[in-house]
């Protein structure tokens, strides 16, 4: 049986930045057969497109889907201030509802994917490249899995991790 993960993030699919800070996160911190499980991006373009991204998560559901090979989808969210502006906190509540009601995962970062990763904000001009420095410079291997594993908002931390633990084909390495 086959599994496809299919992440919707917020960035762009030029920058693509988001993608990668979590496909670092699933090859340093899991093993897995690549012949059975495909991982899938898809770019939303800004956090308040993600309802019109429905179209393209179904294409690569159809392409993907035979008998045994399933596909999950997993909606990926910065926190931004959810705690200082009640816009941010009803836009999560909001999209949880979304992914709740159509059966997709739901992963946070807090405040946002920059400060999980790097540990501060950085400027939009500057993000491709601090991705693309945290890729060559193998930060991720400096990173603490448990700011992955948060079961509540709190800055410099996620979910992620508490979200594929879910998913049996992906193995932790000891």
């Amino acid at each position: 049986m086959g599994l496809q993960l299919i992440f919707v993030v917020e960035t762009d699919n030029k920058c693509k930045f988001d993608w990668i800070y979590i496909k670092d996160t699933i090859e340093y911190f899991y093993e897995y057969d690549r012949t059975d499980i495909k991982l899938s991006p898809v770019y939303m373009n800004g956090k308040g497109r993600y309802k019109n991204k429905e179209k393209e998560i179904q294409g690569l559901i159809s392409q993907y889907s035979n008998k045994s090979n399933i596909s999950k989808v997993l909606y990926c969210f910065d926190c931004d201030d959810y705690d200082k502006k009640p816009e941010d906190s009803n836009f999560l509540e909001t999209a949880k509802k979304y992914c709740d009601y159509k059966g997709y995962e739901f992963v946070w970062f807090c405040k946002d994917i920059e400060h999980v990763y790097i540990g501060n904000q950085i400027d939009d001009s500057k993000k491709k490249k601090t991705a693309a420095d945290f890729k060559v410079k193998k930060l991720i291997e400096k990173l603490d899995s448990q700011k992955l594993k948060s079961d509540c908002y709190k800055t410099e931390t996620s979910n992620l991790m508490n979200v594929l633990a879910k998913y049996a084909e992906l193995k932790l390495k000891k």
